[in-house]
């Protein structure tokens, strides 16, 4: 894999929405879907990563992708379609 920047890093979260939590000479980034915890990163000074900075999909995009994967599970109703009554037959 090619080493990427802090910066490039921070851009992958920033994309992502990701939660940032500082440590001692490192960030910590968390990420999440329909407010589950999915995924976590460190970015530090040059660390090894996908190179999602230059990526052309959107987070919705890129999690869509990873659920026709298998990755991750059936999108989960929103409140309006749970508040929409079923037909009855």
């Amino acid at each position: 894999m090619k080493t990427i920047t802090a910066k490039e890093a921070e851009q992958i979260a920033a994309k992502l929405n990701a939660e940032l939590e500082e440590r001692r000479g490192h960030k910590i980034a968390y990420v999440r879907w329909q407010g589950k915890f999915i995924a976590h990163y460190g970015i530090r000074r040059g660390s090894k990563a996908l190179d999602l900075a230059r990526c052309p999909l959107s987070k919705i995009a890129y999690f869509n992708l990873l659920r026709t994967r298998g990755k991750l599970p059936a999108e989960e109703p929103t409140k309006q379609q749970k508040l929409v009554p079923k037909k009855s037959r």
